[in-house]
């Protein structure tokens, strides 16, 4: 599935919970003090951190839209041009919780995502068209960035890991 978005939820959901096992496997096996080279956070809770504040704005985009009102793509007060500040936000608001919990909430966010990608028919979530707020992409293809090609990131991350 590498640089490739699925095409229906069940391929979709079926990616993003295989590449979650993968990534959660490594970052088990490793302490959650590991150096990460190649990005700013200093723990490997944060990478976690980091994709589980990617699952809430994308349920904060579904519910927003849900509710009738254009989310703010990519989050309030930020554009993509501010995505390395919106980044180190996320962060901030777990550098105290310790790598369990951490991945607690990264579980659950998941599971909520999963959730919220059941709920829409294939129509509507690989419509390009379907969602004006997300520009020229499709639903299907936002949520796969979040989900399977983010969890890949984050593997990439991880794999870059040395012990301090």
């Amino acid at each position: 599935m590498r640089g490739m978005t699925p095409t229906t939820a069940d391929a979709l959901i079926a990616d993003g919970d295989a590449q979650l096992a993968a990534l959660l496997h490594h970052a088990d096996a490793l302490p959650d003090h590991a150096v990460l080279p190649e990005w700013s956070g200093e723990r490997v809770a944060d990478v976690l951190a980091h994709l589980h504040g990617w699952h809430l704005l994308f349920l904060s985009w579904v519910a927003r839209e849900r509710a009738g009102v254009e989310p703010a793509f990519p989050a309030p007060g930020y554009t993509w041009d501010r995505l390395a500040e919106l980044n180190a936000q996320m962060l901030s608001e777990h550098a105290h919780r310790p790598y369990e919990e951490v991945r607690c909430l990264l579980t659950d966010s998941h599971a909520r995502m999963v959730e919220a990608v059941h709920e829409l028919d294939d129509g509507s979530l690989f419509d390009s068209g379907a969602h004006a707020w997300a520009g020229d992409q499709s639903l299907g293809h936002v949520a796969h960035e979040c989900l399977g090609a983010h969890y890949r990131w984050g593997e990439s991350v991880l794999a870059e890991c040395t012990a301090p």
